[in-house]
């Protein structure tokens, strides 16, 4: 009797929808392309950031070591592939294939949670960094700070949620258990989507209004603008999020919507890290290719025309920091040392202003 049950389909299909539950249409390999690609991206940025950062600039911080939680989750993700499949309309899941499929996907969305608790205000320090003392001071500071505050208290109480809306923890996923229930936790998407959105979209404007005001050609403003605008990506991933977010929570069709949600997920996570990765990325990206140019023509026997590291200052290790005086004027690390100023300085790190 249990079996009969276990083995019934999940729902009926609606009218004109053919039922099956041996093979169900799956989009297990678009999924797959996707997550592989965001993957890929987002490991090459944040190992490009490391090297950067421990080798090239021998400047390492705590926060650069971040790319596990990102792959913990996408891991978890990709198991669901192995299950009934991702993109299944619910009324092609049997009641028994639900469990293993809502598992997973329980565990990917505490690591997402878990990734964009911590990835925000990391990219809000670093914007303290980098403008560290940037006009206006305070509000900039103050707003970083606060951003950074309401994002890991939003996305703690929303694994808090997660954690403990059912009862047996278990029932989250597997709703045979008897005597189990839940709280009706479907509105938290769009909650954290709709907040998302607004962080991203201060995220993404914040670094613009000092940019344009330091004192360097209007090209190299553009190629700065460009680079801390990545967020933008970010921001469409969080919009899209928050609409999908809207269709699982009044839909019966959760399988398919809950598939729908995870695709962008890992969009705006892969999103977050290249807004945090992508200012360090220019500069340590040139040099290797510089490096491998030199290489190839050595083994060509032609002349390599000198190493990046040489005798001039604008190629230098010793530049990989351009600061800002108070005037907002461009002055080289070098001369502020051999000055040694002791006037109020804001940095921002050359591989962003001048390699673009």
């Amino acid at each position: 009797m249990a079996d009969d049950f276990l083995n019934r389909p999940v729902m009926e299909p609606p009218p004109g929808e053919v039922q099956d539950l041996d093979n169900p249409p799956n989009k297990n390999g678009v999924v797959i392309a996707i997550y592989t690609v965001c993957i890929v991206l987002a490991s090459i940025f944040v190992v490009l950031r490391l090297y950067a950062k421990f080798i090239f600039l021998k400047a390492p911080r705590i926060e650069d070591c971040k790319l596990g939680i990102f792959i913990a989750h996408c891991v978890y993700w990709l198991k669901m592939t192995g299950t009934t499949g991702n993109f299944v309309h619910m009324w092609n899941f049997r009641v028994r294939n639900l469990a293993p499929f809502y598992k997973n996907g329980f565990y990917g969305l505490v690591f997402y949670s878990t990734v964009m608790m911590t990835i925000k205000p990391l990219i809000l320090l670093e914007w303290v960094h980098i403008f560290m003392l940037a006009r206006p001071r305070a509000t900039f500071k103050w707003a970083c700070y606060i951003l950074g505050i309401i994002n890991v208290l939003m996305y703690f109480i929303a694994i808090i949620i997660d954690a403990t809306s059912c009862t047996p923890r278990e029932y989250w996923w597997d709703h045979t258990i008897k005597g189990g229930h839940c709280i009706n936790a479907r509105k938290l998407p769009i909650v954290t989507g709709t907040m998302n959105a607004i962080i991203d979209l201060f995220i993404l404007f914040l670094p613009q209004g000092i940019i344009w005001k330091l004192h360097m050609p209007r090209y190299k403003k553009i190629g700065v603008s460009l680079v801390f605008a990545v967020g933008a990506i970010s921001v469409a991933a969080a919009v899209t999020r928050t609409v999908l977010g809207h269709l699982y929570a009044d839909s019966d069709d959760v399988t398919y919507h809950f598939s729908q949600a995870g695709v962008f997920c890992v969009a705006e996570m892969t999103a977050a890290i290249l807004v945090f990765t992508a200012p360090t990325v220019p500069k340590p990206t040139v040099h290797l290719a510089r490096q491998a140019t030199n290489s190839i023509s050595g083994l060509l026997g032609s002349s390599s025309g000198g190493s990046f590291y040489g005798t001039g200052t604008a190629g230098t290790k010793s530049d990989a920091y351009q600061h800002i005086d108070q005037h907002n004027n461009v002055v080289p690390l070098l001369k502020l040392r051999s000055a040694k100023s002791k006037s109020s300085i804001r940095t921002i790190p050359e591989d962003v202003e001048s390699e673009v």
